[in-house]
């Protein structure tokens, strides 16, 4: 084997490795991406259909001057704060995990309780869908959900 061989295959070894390593992190820079961020969710969409729902859902909610938080932290850990025009209307704690490249699990405030599908629109800008979202009050149950939010 010549020199020019062995540094060639050593070569395509070091970028197939390299090529592997970097598909098997996909799950891990998704997760670096979400976690530590803060998500300014701009709509939350029912069953499809009839724009956005944040009315409807939050107490006192008025288009412009609400504004609800979603906080990916590390360990799992996820937070929701709700302001009303800039004063705080209430924060609650609860969980998220990532479970692939596309799929996140999210159970933060009273109507947030499901698996996600996530659908990055910019680098900034993040969707995510479930058909099985649980909503606990006024006996809805589960619910198709879209959730549009954007990094703060």
């Amino acid at each position: 084997m010549t020199l020019d061989n062995t540094l060639t295959r050593s070569i395509m070894i070091v970028l197939f490795l390299a090529i592997v390593s970097s598909l098997s992190s996909c799950v891990k820079l998704k997760d670096i991406f979400i976690m530590k961020g803060e998500f300014v969710v701009e709509s939350i969409e029912l069953n499809g259909g009839l724009g956005n729902q944040m009315p409807a859902i939050l107490p006192n909610y008025v288009e412009g001057e609400g504004k609800y938080i979603i906080y990916f932290g590390e360990d799992g850990e996820a937070a929701a704060q709700y302001y009303v025009a800039d004063t705080l209307n209430y924060a609650i704690a609860g969980e998220w995990q990532l479970l692939d490249d596309r799929h996140i699990y999210l159970n933060v405030d009273r109507f947030v309780k499901g698996t996600f599908v996530i659908e990055e629109q910019s680098l900034s800008d993040l969707l995510m869908y479930s058909d099985k979202n649980y909503i606990e009050f006024f006996g809805i149950g589960e619910v198709e959900m879209l959730i549009r939010s954007h990094r703060n």
